[in-house]
């Protein structure tokens, strides 16, 4: 690493999945060292009991413990952590906070807004190599609280929307049978209706042509599709057939949990919420139906983070606003 390099690790706590990438930053660029994703699914059930379970507590704590471990191994300069929907939500996710705080965690609570902000960064930061962008693009971010949804175009961001549509959020409204019935379809269609008709009439007059998907349900379905994307670079958005999309969203809304933990390249930690994933983005897209294309993005919130550091330039040797050094957090 180059003396005018600093070594970053961006730590997401979302709702379903702890994230933490290490990446080198330096000359208004960064390279990714290493990523780790751990399934900590911290809001389960946490939307209809309004607390985080004392289970998935210290599932979380553990998962930060060790990454911090390995953030040090890495000889990591600073880091920074994130908490999104089952934080901000849970009445009990101060409590979280500041037990993470005593273990050398300093985690930033944001709010929707946002984390829209941020996962518009990532997803940008892999449309930039693509040609001829349409005068408009949707990202969509299917996270276990909530969904993010940015209205973008070349020049920056036209709206952004965090909405209460997250997969483990909808499966605690809404209890789905195994298989999802037609009811549980129906129930899942009026939630997200309801909650879509603001950003509808905010977009008329500029719906977008394309759609960037991000989330481990894209990340799934993509590897479905095509076995190797996941050796493609990951700094460059790749695309879905989008009937391919179609029918296997609508396909696999229908399996039950038995069915899908049978499928190769199904991870099974992502089986609990697939069909709910699937017969959310089916909809979506449904309602969407400007959207002609349809690609996948592996940068999300991290990510983001790190091209916003990575741009603002990188001081050596001082503390960066945000950025607090590994372990170093005075307990409250």
């Amino acid at each position: 690493m180059a003396a005018d390099w600093s070594r970053l690790a961006v730590v997401d706590c979302g709702t379903n999945t702890f994230t933490l990438h290490v990446a080198d930053c330096g000359d208004g660029q960064w390279r990714s060292v290493f990523r780790q994703k751990r399934f900590v699914r911290l809001g389960r059930d946490s939307f209809r009991s309004g607390r985080l379970s004392p289970q998935r507590v210290r599932r979380g704590l553990d998962v930060l413990g060790s990454f911090l471990d390995t953030a040090r191994n890495y000889g990591v300069h600073f880091v920074r952590a994130f908490g999104c929907s089952a934080l901000r939500d849970a009445s009990n996710g101060q409590e979280f906070v500041r037990e993470a705080r005593k273990r050398g965690w300093n985690i930033e609570v944001i709010d929707g807004a946002e984390e829209a902000h941020w996962i518009y960064l990532g997803v940008a930061d892999t449309m930039q190599n693509i040609e001829a962008l349409p005068s408009s693009l949707l990202t969509l971010d299917i996270g276990g609280g909530s969904v993010e949804l940015v209205h973008w175009s070349e020049n920056g961001a036209l709206g952004r929307w965090s909405l209460d549509l997250g997969v483990a959020r909808l499966t605690d409204w809404i209890k789905p049978s195994d298989p999802m019935s037609r009811q549980d379809m129906e129930s899942i269609q009026r939630i997200v209706d309801g909650a879509l008709t603001p950003v509808l009439d905010a977009m008329k007059g500029d719906m977008p042509r394309w759609m960037v998907g991000t989330s481990g349900a894209f990340n799934t379905l993509r590897t479905l599709e095509d076995p190797g994307s996941r050796w493609l670079d990951a700094r460059v958005a790749d695309e879905f057939s989008k009937p391919e999309l179609l029918a296997r969203c609508k396909a696999l809304s229908l399996k039950t949990k038995e069915d899908l933990h049978g499928i190769e390249g199904m991870h099974p930690d992502r089986v609990p919420y697939m069909a709910v994933a699937c017969a959310l983005i089916e909809h979506i897209l449904m309602r969407f139906d400007t959207v002609e294309r349809v690609f996948r993005s592996r940068h999300t919130l991290a990510e983001g983070v790190l091209t916003q550091a990575a741009a603002s330039g990188i001081p050596t040797g001082e503390t960066l606003e945000g950025w607090h050094r590994p372990g170093r957090v005075e307990a409250c």
